[in-house]
């Protein structure tokens, strides 16, 4: 079987332009560049770490980000250039940052290492590009205005909410994004053409995107969990992460001195993807409505996680007996 670099260069034309999209809203990928000095040349000081041009891209004004966090190309030498097995070798250790320990983890990682990019458009043309991209469109009445296409999972659950081929659909010569989804599979976007179709969003799937943060850390913990035991993840995540979500939501309401936090929303998620059962688990019930006393107050679901499976665990025990 190729490996995941080989998978990756075998689908790189190489008369076509290749870069590396980078994120640095939450710090550089490589080592070397902190917070920029007033008026550095933030492009300049990158070209001189990754020894390759660099195109910064200039997002909307109403983007409240100061420049330097704005998204930025690395234009490589092809698929032989060492930087594209260097940057995949980023991509993974973001995600296995992001899933290490399972639900004894945080689900979270920053995400620096947004795809690999092929364009037959002027290197400046892409970045304007890749901006208006950035721009959201949205029917929903909100404050919000960055689709942070940069961070591959909001990339990810984009083309789950809409579909991949409406998220393509903007693309025009920008001919393929290529980037690494959060089970570990290189995830492929093809244009269909040199005409672009601009993405507006509804009200319903900008909804559906506001829960990313929720849904990335579900995601991240449950293949973490996954992992330990060596399991296959599933093809399709998004899906079955979303009701999990929903059914957290209710949880948070019906119990709330178990649901302090997002993380423990986030647990309850996962547990309930790992374990079916566990709503109709009648020990599990009288867990979580313990109220507690002043002395003895209730742990949150985040800290209860290794009871709650172990209750769960024995309720399918016996249903399957």
């Amino acid at each position: 079987m190729p490996s995941k670099l080989e998978q990756l260069r075998s689908g790189i034309d190489r008369l076509t332009p290749l870069f590396v999209l980078i994120d640095p809203m939450v710090g550089e990928p490589l080592p070397g560049i902190g917070a920029p000095e007033p008026g550095a040349d933030m492009n300049l000081l990158r070209k001189q770490l990754w020894q390759r041009e660099i195109v910064g891209t200039a997002l909307a004004k109403a983007i409240a980000l100061p420049p330097h966090l704005h998204p930025y190309l690395v234009q490589l030498h092809g698929p032989d250039d060492p930087l594209l097995g260097l940057t995949l070798d980023l991509a993974e250790d973001e995600r296995a940052a992001a899933q290490a320990g399972g639900l004894d983890g945080e689900g979270r990682a920053a995400h620096r290492i947004g795809g690999w990019l092929q364009s037959s458009m002027q290197s400046e043309e892409l970045a304007g590009l890749v901006a208006s991209m950035c721009r959201l469109d949205t029917d929903a009445y909100t404050k919000a205005t960055y689709l942070r296409l940069g961070d591959r999972r909001v990339l990810d659950l984009l083309c789950h909410v809409v579909d991949a081929s409406r998220v393509a659909g903007q693309f025009g010569r920008l001919q393929s994004w290529d980037y690494l989804d959060p089970a570990g599979r290189l995830r492929r976007l093809r244009s269909p053409g040199e005409q672009a179709a601009p993405l507006r969003l509804s009200a319903g799937e900008w909804q559906r995107l506001v829960r990313g943060e929720l849904l990335h850390r579900t995601v991240a913990q449950w293949l973490g969990e996954i992992a330990q035991t060596d399991g296959v993840p599933p093809e399709v995540l998004y899906a079955a992460a979303e009701s999990a979500v929903e059914h957290a939501a209710s949880a948070a309401r019906v119990w709330p001195h178990r649901f302090k936090t997002a993380g423990d929303e986030a647990v309850w998620a996962v547990l309930s993807l790992l374990h079916p059962s566990l709503p109709h688990a009648p020990a599990v019930l009288k867990l979580l409505a313990d109220s507690g006393s002043e002395d003895d107050p209730p742990e949150p679901m985040r800290y209860l996680h290794r009871d709650v499976r172990s209750l769960a665990q024995q309720a399918s025990a016996v249903l399957n007996r």
